[in-house]
């Protein structure tokens, strides 16, 4: 049986070059980026100078000098990237952009501490370790493995900088049996940094629904390390 998710979300960052002042919920809804009803339900949680927070509905925002998160929790999760490419294709075109992160995460959960144990020990197991590798055995209660990343560099048909990052780890917002997977899609604008706004924005709008796909196939390959083996 298929292990669904318990928390699921889906988030858009830029890196690069921003001014938080001006995305307030307000200024989304008067340049036609938010339906009023969004606006409205809005929360916001921090307007400065150097970050503004707000959360609206599906939405939730913020944004630093260097970064621009935009993140959603709630199907369709196309939504998120849209909006993304509407704010800097229509009304912000020239803001200086350097890198792109369509990113996934998801908090599930296992039935026992020996399912959770499993998906540590198949990731990290614990013979190449030797003599204290094997007083990790034989259950978790001995220790194991706490975070793990792999990455993904020279990534097929796109520039050598990009790299797809997926980290492991036990969930900190499930009591019982969480396993925490994130998966990080990183895009640069090309070899030299140039063009970076409309080539990355571009590239948001045509690959978004892939990366979701590819990242909804990593994080199924995690959750199956659950099961027994046969």
């Amino acid at each position: 049986m298929r292990i669904e998710p318990d928390i699921s979300t889906v988030s858009v960052v830029l890196l690069g070059s921003f001014n938080p002042a001006i995305f307030t919920p307000a200024w989304f809804g008067l340049e036609g980026l938010l339906p009023r009803a969004t606006v409205e339900s809005a929360e916001l949680g921090v307007a400065h100078p150097n970050v503004t927070q707000f959360d609206a509905e599906w939405l939730k925002l913020g944004v630093r000098p260097d970064r621009f998160v935009a993140e959603t929790s709630q199907a369709p999760t196309i939504r998120v990237s849209d909006l993304v490419v509407r704010t800097f294709r229509e009304k912000l075109p020239h803001t200086p952009i350097k890198a792109l992160g369509i990113n996934r995460e998801v908090h599930f959960r296992v039935q026992s501490a020996a399912e959770r144990d499993r998906i540590g020990r198949r990731l990290a197991p614990t013979a190449p370790w030797g003599k204290w590798g094997s007083s990790l055995e034989p259950d978790g209660d001995h220790g194991g493995m706490t975070s793990l990343t792999m990455r993904q560099l020279r990534v097929d048909g796109r520039p050598p900088e990009d790299q797809v990052n997926v980290t492991v780890e036990p969930s900190t917002r499930l009591q019982y049996w969480g396993v925490y997977v994130r998966v990080n899609d990183h895009y640069t604008a090309d070899e030299n940094g140039q063009g970076g706004s409309t080539v990355l924005i571009e590239r948001l709008e045509r690959d978004f629904e892939e990366s979701m796909r590819g990242s909804e196939t990593l994080i199924d390959q995690v959750m199956s390390l659950a099961e027994a083996e046969c």
